[in-house]
């Protein structure tokens, strides 16, 4: 009898053993198949190949994160920096239903997103790892993803979404101190114009001879950025200074000698939304993903 008795119980065990393990596993297997978000894609029309790419999230995921942060840096700002990609390309996907494509990349300049960012294997799998560990994760302002705009470095502090464009602003897209900023390298950097490069890049201005009076009366915001300056007796943002120049960022003084005009900036990049270079630093000083984005992106919720 106390043979018999022995089999049901080891039937038992092992019954256990098995259903623990199919708890243990099919969560795994669910996670690297990819959840609902991985099954859906991304359309990208690829300026490089000139074709549509269908791509789904993961994949996206772990194209776009070399294009836009060292893998190098912490994981918890790759972290953050995957979620704001996650969702700003999300809100795209979302607002160009119907259309031929989402958004445009350029693979082999790895604008946005590319097929070969030139990673070892190592690099390669700790970014899939990092992508599939929060790629349910997306950052939301009532109930909507958010505009999560980012950029490599701040003059020393982030500015609102109107500063660069005007036409629209958002509760949180707003000014964010970023003191670590002033010590990251490329925080400053010039870049010198020929009185002739000048005329080029604002051909719609009708130049005079006396080139040192040719910028003036330049307004800064509290930000540390240009709001507008006078170009020749014409009135200009500095957006629009920055972009026709090519400048690295709309933060910048310009003097006027030896014939050239020297643009001194400050930061790199819009300016609005998560500074690159300070979720680094604050990633290595210990902040969680979660902080992180919150300070940037104040009053809104991951989910």
């Amino acid at each position: 009898m106390k043979l018999k008795s022995k089999w049901p119980v080891r039937r038992f065990f092992a019954f256990l053993g098995a259903l623990y393990l199919f708890c243990a596993v099919t969560p795994l297997l669910f996670a690297e198949s990819g959840t609902a978000k991985s099954e859906s894609v991304f359309r990208i029309y690829d300026t490089a190949t000139e074709t549509v790419r269908t791509v789904n999230d993961l994949d996206f995921l772990c194209g776009a994160l070399p294009c836009e942060m060292a893998v190098s840096a912490p994981d918890e700002a790759l972290k953050a920096q995957i979620i704001a990609i996650h969702t700003l390309y999300d809100r795209k996907r979302r607002e160009n239903t119907g259309k031929d494509f989402d958004f445009t990349c350029d693979s082999v300049e790895k604008s946005i997103y590319t097929v070969d960012a030139g990673l070892t294997d190592e690099e390669q799998n700790r970014v899939r790892a990092l992508c599939l560990s929060v790629l349910d994760k997306e950052i939301y302002f009532e109930n909507e993803p958010i505009n999560a705009c980012y950029f490599a470095i701040s003059a020393g502090c982030t500015q609102p979404f109107e500063n660069v464009w005007p036409e629209k602003s958002y509760p949180y897209l707003t000014a964010v101190a970023c003191p670590s900023d002033l010590l990251a390298q490329g925080f400053q950097s010039a870049a010198t114009f020929t009185e002739d490069e000048i005329r080029a890049d604002f051909s719609e201005i009708s130049f005079d001879d006396a080139p040192g009076k040719w910028f003036s009366d330049i307004q800064y915001f509290d930000t540390g950025y240009v709001e507008k300056l006078t170009v020749c007796g014409v009135e200009m943002t500095g957006v629009h200074v920055r972009e026709a120049l090519g400048l690295r960022s709309a933060s910048f003084t310009v003097t006027y000698e030896n014939d050239a005009f020297t643009f001194a900036t400050l930061g790199y990049g819009h300016g609005v939304g998560m500074s690159q270079a300070a979720a680094i630093t604050l990633a290595e000083g210990g902040m969680t993903v979660d902080e992180i984005l919150a300070r940037f992106y104040p009053g809104t919720d991951i989910k």
